[in-house]
């Protein structure tokens, strides 16, 4: 099943749909193959207000490419984690809008300081299966405790290479927060 990109979705700064992989810089809709799009944001409490920390699409090679330079430890802990609290979910819960709650821990988005949202695309369609989804800050940490030091340093590397700019605004990227989910 597939349905048009929710505005959940589109990017922040123009409210038009990605268009390019973040990696290879690929045509994502006229390729007219499955990409992922990954949006993390964090609440400011004191401006009640939510902003976009960063966001990108990624086509299925290069998140396919991505996730074989994690360590195999790294992957199988994640993988695990998923399926273990996945099985455990209420799938009826998530029907009526699976951006609401955290696909792995079941806390409410809008008590998130931090969290994200991840769609898979093709086109300007957005697939439906486990995804769209959201991941809660607690998930995240959970998730991060999964991962080696390998992996850790890819994604460090990954941040720099993709996620920079003025220091303080890189140094609120967290790299532990581009996990390949």
């Amino acid at each position: 099943m597939s349905r048009d990109i929710s505005p959940d979705f589109l990017k922040s700064d123009t409210q038009t749909p990605f268009d390019s992989c973040l990696v290879c810089s690929k045509d994502v809709i006229s390729s007219g193959e499955d990409y992922f799009i990954e949006r993390i944001m964090r609440r400011v409490t004191d401006f009640g207000v939510t902003e976009t920390l960063f966001e990108y699409a990624m086509c299925m090679d290069c998140a396919s490419n991505m996730k074989g330079e994690m360590s195999k430890e790294s992957m199988q802990s994640i993988e695990a984690f998923f399926k273990e609290r996945i099985m455990s979910l209420d799938p009826f819960d998530r029907l009526i809008n699976p951006l609401e709650k955290c696909l792995l821990t079941g806390k409410r988005i809008d008590e998130s300081l931090e969290f994200s949202f991840h769609a898979h695309c093709r086109g300007t369609e957005m697939m439906e299966s486990i995804f769209p989804y959201a991941v809660s800050d607690d998930a995240m940490d959970q998730i991060s405790e999964l991962l080696s030091k390998e992996t850790l340093d890819e994604l460090d590397e990954f941040k720099g290479k993709y996620f920079n700019g003025p220091p303080e605004i890189a140094e609120l990227i967290n790299p532990k927060r581009l996990l390949p989910i």
